[in-house]
């Protein structure tokens, strides 16, 4: 049984401008031990994903509205607020988006860690600040005696991430999700803190969720991808195959927008036309369709469901052996893939149904 698994997870946000439609219908697994990346760009409902694992939603805009969360075979939804709280830190961490606001200001670093600790072990005050030093040498903050004694403004962005990390792996729990790690950090720090929570997550056998909108930051830290689109997923796949063979438009896309240290002299990328969807209107037909050089007539209309790409393929959703998945009518061929356009002889694009696109607020390329 999967350490935590997801299924059909549904998100809304009711709001005085109309409702949210921000995950729609989410489904994944993930064993102990395993390290998950979802990728996607911002607003295609990552961040909120996690948020409705952990059950901190904004309220009361933000209600889980359908699917299921279980974690280590309990029902996370069916949980009261008070057996969530006795959960979060002991069983399953989070290390939040933005380092510089996550820290209380006007508490120490040594309040904020002691008080994690003794809200889920009964120690005492030097037992608990003798495991914050422990945890700030782990993650590498020197002299870490005085520095216990600092309020976060004393800290460097790297710094608080670090402390961030000890934090969050104080209890050592079963699962950790890192929500964009290395936001707001330069690429030198983003590298040190990849490399710690790798190092960290394997020495504890703690299973990892890395949510970030850069491919690059999940290459060489996640055994497998989920990739998000407008509240869905649009593919899953192990790594390696997922950079090898992408076999959704989005994820070519994504692949061929950002720099490559083996690109060839000369060569540019090729950005994504138009903009992400309106999630104020419900979903209709593939989110991606607007966006889309592979579009067929039925990408206006029916949304495609996420089956193996391998056709009447048994369908394995963790481990190594996990089957590569993927939301699409017409998957670019490997060459397409590799040239980020259309390469078959007279396709072109299917345009918008006239009552498509009277509705449509983004670029159709």
């Amino acid at each position: 049984m999967a350490l935590l698994s997801v299924d059909g997870l549904v998100v809304r946000f009711r709001t005085h401008e109309g409702t949210i439609h921000a995950v729609n219908g989410v489904s994944f697994d993930l064993d102990e031990g395993e390290t998950l990346g979802i990728v996607g760009e911002s607003g295609c409902g990552k961040s909120v994903t996690s948020l409705a694992i952990m059950r901190l939603l904004p309220k009361p805009a933000g209600r889980i509205e359908g699917g299921s969360v279980r974690f280590d075979g309990q029902d996370l939804l069916a949980c009261s607020e008070a057996e969530m709280r006795e959960m979060r830190g002991r069983d399953m961490a989070m290390i939040f988006q933005d380092p510089m606001t996550s820290l209380n200001p006007v508490l120490t670093i040594e309040e904020q860690m002691v008080e994690t600790i003794q809200a889920h072990r009964k120690v005492g005050n030097e037992e608990a600040r003798a495991r914050a030093i422990e945890l700030l040498t782990i993650v590498g903050i020197p002299e870490p005696e005085n520095r216990l004694r600092a309020f976060p403004h004393q800290f460097s962005g790297g710094m608080r991430q670090r402390v961030m990390i000890a934090m969050a792996l104080a209890l050592a729990p079963k699962l950790l999700i890192a929500d964009e790690p290395t936001t707001a950090l330069d690429v030198t720090i983003q590298a040190q803190v990849l490399e710690l929570l790798q190092r960290l997550t394997t020495e504890t056998g703690t299973a990892a969720i890395l949510i970030t909108h850069d491919l690059g930051v999940v290459a060489g830290m996640t055994q497998r991808i989920n990739v998000m689109y407008a509240g869905y997923i649009v593919e899953a796949a192990p790594t390696a195959e997922l950079f090898a063979k992408p076999s959704h438009p989005y994820t070519v896309g994504l692949l061929h927008s950002i720099p490559r240290l083996d690109a060839v002299q000369g060569e540019e990328l090729i950005p994504i036309e138009g903009a992400p969807p309106d999630q104020r209107r419900a979903p209709v037909g593939c989110p991606f369709a607007p966006r889309c050089a592979w579009r067929l007539p039925d990408c206006w209309t029916t949304n495609p469901p996420l089956v193996p790409v391998r056709a009447a393929e048994a369908v394995v959703t963790t481990g190594p052996g996990a089957t590569h998945r993927v939301a699409c009518h017409n998957s670019p061929t490997p060459g397409e893939a590799a040239a980020g356009r259309p390469l078959r002889e007279g396709f072109v694009a299917a345009p918008p149904p006239s009552a498509v696109a009277d509705e449509l607020a983004v670029v159709v390329p």
